[in-house]
This record gives structure tokens, C-alpha cells and sequence, in this order.
């Protein structure tokens, strides 16, 4: 062992960064012995230290994480503490091969494929026939989503190896075998056992950013698990985009007590005989339960609103043995804005129609059948680029989030290009009581003045993240417009961070149908360098085609 680092690291011309090639300036001769005395000696000097300590008994298993069930006993882990790769182009077996080969781990290629098979999908060169992790997340909009850019982009750009058109489907299975791995260790944790992932964000496949810390805590959450943490390890510049990846420890708690539940998808099995058993079953979790006995202990058949008070939560939650949050209106709020409501209620839905929650008054909310509303940024939309006025330091700081998203639209006057009014914010997070309604929120309000005079009154919805627009949040903006600012032209805005510097920005009206988009544009946030002038007259071309 010693040997093998030494031959990679101090004797060879070998360097990293990050794939294995042969240095430039190479090595006439090096000091075997020397390196690898340096190397023994430092592997006894950890042995003298750890028998000091005592004894600590230690198992290895050469196994895959994502089946794990025959191999360690059920409910006996306290703490996982890893760094899987990142979904990226970094083959793994290539930074060690020569290290394998040496230790007698893989003598021919046959054996490399066999190690490769038992790896987590993280590169298009360990993908093959039959692989099906990605199963896991068919129902994970967000991991959908950004496949589809990889693909959409790779045709855009007309990129054709066989590797890159592989780039879309080596993202679903990352995170599918992620889904499986954490599904796998649910037995095997004790309660109240606490996980550790580092990972990293990445945009490798054609600068499409994949927020890979975010997407782990949102799977796991998926699963039962709570989000303790994201801890921010580290940050590093990307050198395609120039933007801020982050490097983060995503900490999870296995809670002491919860109802366990499947990500949101019949795929999720242990095995091939529990996935004919369990077809067409649908597991959940607490919120899910709660949401779900409320509306079917008012729901009549045909019925097209279905309203509740807020008290029955915590009544539900008792009848179920459900620790509930310390924030009641999170389990509300979560089936608002983040996820889909149960499967049981959705199939209570007529055709082209979808369940919302709207506030009803104060602590009342109704279950309401509406026209199926999706707001989400078009694929086929051109982007216009614009130099990003972001300060380097907010830059380098700021999450993906909502407040890093209104952030970028102030400093870079995002509202006055997209409406071509003058914008001033007037609010952040504008919290009031509307009669009937009940208490809404608005992110930001914006107040703009024309070249003619008139005023207008932009509230603005925000989401980053997994979060989408919601059409209750619009109908509230507009109600807040009548109640809060009668005199002014009310124009709601809705702004949702796409991936990396991508930012849609939708705008509404109210009609006679209902709420409808107005218009919609894509904005990137570019360094000034890359507005070429090719792409300038591709824009004054746009000027005077319309």
C-alpha cells in the first residue's frame, strides 16, 4: 500500500487535475526508497496513535450503498458520514487505476467493468444497458427539469458524441441511485440517527447548474428524512460560467419517530416481488397523512371546494400518533408552494382541473378545484443576455434562493428591462391581513413610474429552488393591489431562478377566465465579455422585427 502511493504520487509523472494524465516536465529519476520508507512510516505512526486510543472494533465491506440490506443488520447505524461523487465527467476508477492494478485489485478489463457496475452513476463512462436507478426520480420535477436543459442544450449546440447525448440520462441516474441508496439505509438506521453528505454543485454538462447538495436534501426529505442542515463547506469558482459552485454538508436527521415514507413515485421498492405487491400503493409522510384526513373528512363527492380551519391540524395529528412542526402553517404552506398534494386527493380531480389551497379568512382555508395551472418557464424561450451588476462579494455569498433571487433583480434592474418602467422597490416581504382572504405575503413591491406619468404597483413573487409559482399567490397580489393600492395600475411579476444565472420573469393579468400569463422572458447573467457583437445585432435585429 505504501508502494502504490508512493509509485502514483512522489515517484511517477503522474498529475491530477482533476482527470490522470503525464506531467509536462517529467521526472529523470526519483527516490523510491525514500518515498516509500516516508509512507511506512507514516501508516505506523497512525497504528501507534490508534492503539493509544484502544480498541475500536472496525468492519469493511467491499460493497455497493445502494444494497445495503443483506450485508449490514437492521436498525444498528447511529451516523453516515461520506462524500459520494458529484454528477459530473470525473471518471473515479481513472484516478486510481493505476493504484487497483498495482494492489491486485483489477488485473483485466473485465474486472475494471465489474468494479464500475457497483458505483454510483456519476459519469457517462460508468452508464450501461440496463441501468435503471433513474426510475427513483420519474416523478422529481426539478431533476426532470434539468435533464431536459442537458438535452435541450446539447441539441442547441449540436453536440453528437456518444458520451454527450448520454450527459441527460447519467444525471438521472446519479440522483436515482442516490434515492436508492437513502431508501436502502431507512432499515438500517437506528432512530434518531443523524447522516452527513458532502457534495457539490456542479455545471459541467453545458453549464446547465445542477445544485446537487440542494436536490440530496429534497430526495432524502422525500423520504422521510429532516433537514437538519446545509452547511456551506467551501465555494469555488467555475471556470466555464465565472459563478460561485458551492461545496456543502448536507445533514439529515433519522427522526426517533415517523411515519416512513416512499419519494412520491410507485418505483420506490426494496425489491422485485415488493414492487408487484406494492403497485399502485402510495406511502406518505406526516404532512401528507394530516393533508389527506382533513380533506376527506369534509370531501363530498363532486364537490368542488372543501374548506377547513387551521385548529384541525393539530387534532389529526393526535388521532395519528403525528409529531407535528413547531410552525403549524408549514404543512399548509409546504402543499401550497413546494409539493404536490396526496395522490388520493389529486384523483378527486376532474379532467383538466387541479386542487389548490386558498386562505378563507383568518386561521380558514379551502381546497379548491381549479383550471390546472402550471406556471413554468418555457423551454423554447430565446434568453437574453445581460452584464450582471451583481457585486462579486453578494455573488460569491448568496444561495439559490428566494432573497439571492430578488437580490439579482434589484442590483440589476431585472423589472425596468422586462416592464421598460422606471422601478423602485418599496418592500421587502410585504406581510398584511386582506378581509376574506386572511393573511398573505408578497416577497418584494415595486413601484414604477412611465414616461407618461402614470404609476404602477409590481408585486413580485419569487422562487429558487425546488419551489414553483403558485396561481393562489397571483390571485393574493392581485387582491392586495385592489386593497392596499386602489389608485395605482397593478401588474404582478413572477420571477423563478432557472439554473445557474437563468432567470424567468413572468408577468400576469386578470381576466374574465381567471389569472393569465401576460408575458414571459428569459434573462442570463453574463459577464460583460460575453455580450459579443454578434449577439447585439441578434438583439437589434429584434428591435426591428417588432
Amino acid at each position: 500500500m505504501a508502494l502504490a502511493k508512493a509509485l502514483v504520487f512522489s515517484v511517477s509523472n503522474l498529475h491530477f487535475g482533476p482527470e490522470v494524465g503525464v506531467s509536462a516536465s517529467k521526472k529523470l529519476d526519483a527516490s523510491v526508497v525514500g518515498a516509500w520508507q516516508a509512507n511506512v512510516g507514516a501508516m505506523a505512526n497512525d497504528l501507534r496513535e490508534l492503539q493509544r486510543q484502544g480498541d475500536t472494533p472496525t468492519e469493511v465491506h467491499h460493497a455497493d450503498a445502494r444494497h445495503l440490506q443483506n450485508i449490514i443488520k437492521p436498525h444498528s447505524i447511529d451516523a453516515v458520514i461520506t462524500s459520494p461523487p458529484y454528477p459530473n465527467e470525473k471518471d473515479y476508477t481513472r484516478t486510481t487505476r493505476l493504484e487497483s492494478v498495482l494492489l491486485g485489485f483489477i488485473s483485466n478489463k473485465a474486472e475494471l467493468q465489474a468494479l464500475k457496475r457497483g458505483l454510483l452513476r456519476s459519469n457517462t463512462r460508468n452508464v450501461y444497458k440496463g441501468d435503471d436507478d433513474d426510475k427513483w426520480i420519474v416523478e422529481h420535477s426539478e431533476i426532470q427539469r434539468i435533464a431536459n436543459a442537458i438535452e435541450t442544450r446539447r441539441i442547441e449546440l449540436g453536440k453528437t458524441s456518444g458520451f454527450e447525448k448520454l450527459y441527460a440520462k447519467a444525471t438521472k441516474l446519479y440522483f436515482g441511485g442516490i434515492a436508492r441508496h437513502l431508501s436502502e439505509l431507512r432499515g438500517l438506521l437506528r432512530p434518531g440517527a443523524y447522516l452527513a453528505y458532502v457534495v457539490g454543485d456542479q455545471a459541467s454538462y453545458f453549464r446547465v447548474m445542477i445544485r446537487t447538495g440542494q436536490l440530496l436534501a429534497d430526495i432524502a426529505q422525500s423520504l422521510g428524512y429532516q433537514l437538519v442542515d446545509r452547511d456551506l463547506f467551501r465555494s469555488r469558482l467555475a471556470t466555464a460560467t465565472k459563478e460561485q459552485l458551492r461545496e456543502e454538508v448536507v445533514v439529515l436527521h433519522w427522526p426517533d419517530n415517523t411515519v416512513r415514507m416512499l419519494a412520491p413515485t410507485k418505483h420506490f421498492t426494496q425489491d422485485k416481488n415488493s414492487m408487484a405487491k406494492s403497485e399502485g400503493v402510495k406511502a406518505v409522510n406526516r404532512y401528507a397523512q394530516i393533508i389527506e384526513r382533513i380533506f376527506f373528512t369534509h370531501y363530498t363527492e363532486g364537490a368542488t371546494e372543501v374548506c377547513f380551519e387551521r385548529n384541525e391540524i393539530e387534532a389529526v395529528a393526535q388521532e395519528l400518533h403525528i409529531n407535528l412542526p413547531k410552525n403549524l402553517g408549514d404543512i399548509v404552506y409546504s402543499f401550497r408552494y413546494r409539493v404536490t398534494l396526496p395522490a388520493s386527493i389529486r384523483e378527486k380531480a376532474t379532467q383538466d382541473k387541479q386542487w389548490i389551497i386558498r386562505p378563507a379568512g383568518r386561521s380558514k382555508y379551502c381546497f379548491a378545484l381549479v383550471a390546472e395551472h402550471n406556471i413554468m418557464p418555457t423551454g423554447m424561450k430565446a434568453e437574453t443576455k445581460v452584464p450582471d451588476a451583481t457585486p462579486g462579494l453578494v455573488a460569491m455569498y448568496s444561495l439559490d434562493d428566494e432573497q439571492a433571487l430578488l437580490a439579482r433583480l434589484r442590483y440589476n434592474r431585472l423589472l425596468d428591462i422586462f416592464t421598460g418602467i422606471t422601478c423602485y422597490s418599496l418592500q421587502n416581504h410585504l406581510r398584511t391581513f386582506l378581509s376574506g382572504i386572511g393573511q398573505v405575503e408578497t416577497d418584494e413591491v415595486y413601484i414604477g413610474i412611465d414616461k407618461k406619468g402614470r404609476h404602477y404597483v409590481f408585486p413580485v413573487q419569487a422562487k429558487g429552488g425546488m419551489d414553483k409559482l403558485n396561481i393562489v399567490q397571483i390571485e393574493q397580489d392581485f387582491a392586495l393591489c385592489a386593497s392596499k393600492f386602489p389608485s395605482l395600475i397593478c401588474r404582478p411579476l413572477g420571477a423563478q431562478f432557472m439554473e445557474g444565472n437563468l432567470i424567468a420573469l413572468f408577468e400576469f393579468e386578470s381576466t374574465a377566465e381567471g389569472v393569465k400569463l401576460a408575458q414571459e422572458e428569459h434573462y442570463r447573467l453574463v459577464a460583460p465579455d460575453e455580450i459579443t457583437p454578434e449577439i447585439l445585432k441578434t438583439y437589434q435585429e429584434r428591435l426591428s422585427n417588432t
